[in-house]
């Protein structure tokens, strides 16, 4: 072997203190992320930590039994992470489930349980990809495996890079050629994923293709020669320092409404990387005095547990006290942390030092498929307890709303983020000759069963032209999905516009939500705030050119928002006889009023335009209701039920008919 793979290697596999500290801080930083702690809106890069430490890891670990024996024992390997990881992951994974038994509803369960079986068998990402999550976003956050994309992600790098290792060294055999390759594997990595954060983000966040360079540079971090760095100390120390900062200042100022991963992600995986190149001397200097406090130690070494546990016991805290505090998160933080020093004592490290499994890696690794199955087995078992209980009674109602028939939907009617061709559907009588059109966003679509009924009833072809979260007015919005400004809408909008001009129809039906506009529009750098005013003026604009073609539109005003979600809180209240007064929305929260006022200043003076609030069939006092006459209102926070707004219908055909009317008198 070369010269190269034979270098000092004094400090690289022998117990790194600066290791088990950065460890500490990664850990520190996504709990004091999640436990929404002032200053710490960035903590979500620990993440990011955990990975380039892992693959500086994994890699000198590999390396290092190749140069020594001449090649790796895969058996020996995944004995060893099986070991260190499942154990304490299935447990996790199977006390959530037990857990949620006694504090979520079973319409709630129905769901989680899919999530703890997928998250058994590592494979949690994956299922976020498919439903193009937010990790950011509120349904995400309520669900108590959303963590566990990482562990997937992770496993599945614990798959490929031991074959990719041995491939590398034992043809090229050495390290230096390694790290080209290691290189090569970074860059095209970084390429996908600063591609897919543009294009599809949440394949960016949870796909490992698009957090493999995190790992390669972690990789790199552990091939780079460092004879250039010996006897350097004070270089060294200075490169270590400005690398922690690199990290702390990214858990500091990086916030979920910016770009993640992308470029972003650079910082505190270059940083990470920095500390691990500085530490591989082994020398004494401040920074590894500071990373080998106590403190950092300890929750180094309970990082594994601690993440495991942190987020199921924060919404276990949250779901008991919906109005928990940072503060009180902070101390079901810490709850977490006594769960995860008990389950590291008592099951996490006996069962990974165990001698009987150590001496027997086979039995180690009947571990892998012996895990899996008893998580899927639990997941199984509740999810169908769950499902049998929403089968009766008011919890079959709160399904049924949760699970509510989008016919529009399930179409493929709604054009999505990051596309801007029309998608146009049919509806009502298709052989009329007097067309209907519904035109906006989601908060559009919700009113399509009763515009459907109405279409029907007077023998109207209804048309649709929507788009999610895209409203109809001329103002420019963000993506929260692609995390960037949503080009394809303004696109989209102005097509859309053109051919309702060329369809000529009877009437022009426009909703949109509101929340898009902000009440301090300087607030929320980097996601396009939209003032008033600029509503205002966005939505004129809209009409005068629908105007401009002889057009009537009936402007409907955005509904009531709760800031829960409405099927999951009364089953929760029903299920825990907390009562459905819990789930009320008060009305001066719901509402955006200065919205309101610019949609009604917007409309004033366009000749065949008119705007109509339902606010008080939704809130008859000081609180707007969850339920009413029976029928639950909402299917998530913001979307009509389906049978809801079919109640609408009469109110909707007097609205029409009189504008129809006062069109006709001027």
């Amino acid at each position: 072997m070369s010269s190269a793979m034979n270098g000092p290697r004094s400090a690289e596999h022998s117990f790194r203190p600066d290791i088990e500290g950065m460890r500490g801080v990664a850990v520190l930083l996504v709990v004091l992320f999640h436990c929404r702690v002032p200053g710490f809106q960035g903590g979500f890069i620990g993440v990011d930590v955990f990975f380039g430490l892992s693959g500086y890891l994994i890699t000198g670990l590999i390396v290092k039994e190749i140069e020594r024996t001449g090649k790796l024992s895969f058996r020996n390997f995944y004995a060893r992470r099986v070991r260190r990881l499942l154990p304490a992951s299935g447990f996790v994974v199977v006390s959530t489930l037990l857990l949620g038994w006694f504090v979520y509803s079973p319409l709630e369960l129905a769901s989680y349980a899919k999530w703890g079986a997928y998250t058994s068998i590592y494979a949690s990402n994956f299922m976020f990809m498919r439903e193009a999550a937010n990790y950011f976003a509120r349904d995400s956050a309520l669900n108590p495996y959303l963590h566990t994309w990482s562990l997937a992600v992770e496993e599945q790098f614990y798959l490929f890079w031991p074959v990719l290792i041995v491939l590398a060294m034992t043809r090229l055999k050495s390290r230096r050629r390694l790290a080209l390759i290691l290189a090569g594997v970074c860059a095209f990595s970084f390429a996908v994923c600063i591609w897919l954060t543009h294009f599809r983000q949440p394949w960016a966040f949870f796909s490992l293709p698009t957090r493999a360079w995190e790992f390669a540079l972690g990789g790199l971090a552990c091939l780079l020669s460092r004879e250039q760095l010996t006897g350097q100390a004070r270089k060294v120390g200075a490169l270590g320092w400005a690398g922690l900062a690199l990290v702390v200042a990214s858990g500091c100022l990086y916030s979920p409404q910016m770009s993640f991963p992308g470029y972003a992600a650079m910082m505190p995986i270059a940083g990470t990387a920095m500390v691990l190149m500085a530490g591989a001397l082994g020398a004494r200097t401040a920074l590894q005095t500071f990373l080998g406090t106590s403190v950092l130690q300890h929750l180094g070494r309970l990082s594994y547990s601690w993440y495991l546990w942190h987020w199921p016991a924060l919404l276990a805290a949250e779901a008991c006290f919906p109005n928990l505090v940072w503060r009180g998160r902070i101390l079901a933080a810490l709850i977490a942390l006594g769960l995860a020093q008990m389950m590291f004592t008592l099951l996490e490290r006996p069962i990974r030092f165990s001698r009987f499994l150590v001496a027997r890696p086979a039995w180690s690794l009947t571990l892998a498929l012996f895990v899996p199955l008893i998580g899927v087995s639990a997941a199984v078992l509740v999810q169908k307890k769950a499902v049998s209980a929403l089968g009766t009674g008011e919890q079959a109602t709160f399904y049924a709303a949760a699970h509510d028939t989008r016919v529009l939907f399930d179409a493929n009617c709604l054009t999505p983020a990051g596309v801007a061709r029309v998608r146009q559907c049919e509806y009502g009588d298709r052989d009329s000759r007097t067309t209907l059109i519904l035109f906006g966003d989601s908060h559009a679509e919700h009113w399509f069963p009763a515009f459907d009924a109405i279409a029907r009833t007077k023998g109207l072809r209804l048309v649709t032209l929507l788009k999610s979260s895209c409203p109809a007015a001329r103002v420019t919005v963000y993506s929260v999905t692609l995390k960037r400004e949503d080009f394809e809408c303004t696109r989209w909008r102005e097509a859309a516009l053109a051919r309702i001009a060329t369809m000529k129809p009877y009437m022009v039906i426009l909703s949109e939500k509101d929340s898009v506009v902000s009440k301090n529009p300087v607030a929320g750098a980097g996601r396009l705030p939209i003032s008033a005013e600029q509503w205002k003026e966005g939505l004129r604009s809209t009409l005068s050119y629908l105007n401009g073609h002889d057009l009537k539109v009936l402007v409907i005003a955005d509904v009531p928002r709760a800031p829960f979600d409405v099927p999951t809180c009364l089953s929760r209240a029903a299920a825990h006889a907390w009562g459905a007064q819990d789930c009320v929305i008060y009305r001066d929260h719901a509402l955006n009023l200065d919205a309101r006022q610019a949609e009604n200043a917007a409309v004033q003076g366009i000749s065949g335009a008119r705007l109509v609030d339902f606010t008080e069939k939704f809130c008859p006092g000081s609180v707007c209701q969850s339920t009413i006459a029976g029928q639950v209102v909402y299917r998530d926070s913001n979307h009509m039920t389906s049978s809801f707004a079919q109640e609408f219908v009469p109110l909707l055909e007097q609205q029409m008919d009189s504008l129809v009317g006062e069109q006709q008198r001027n």
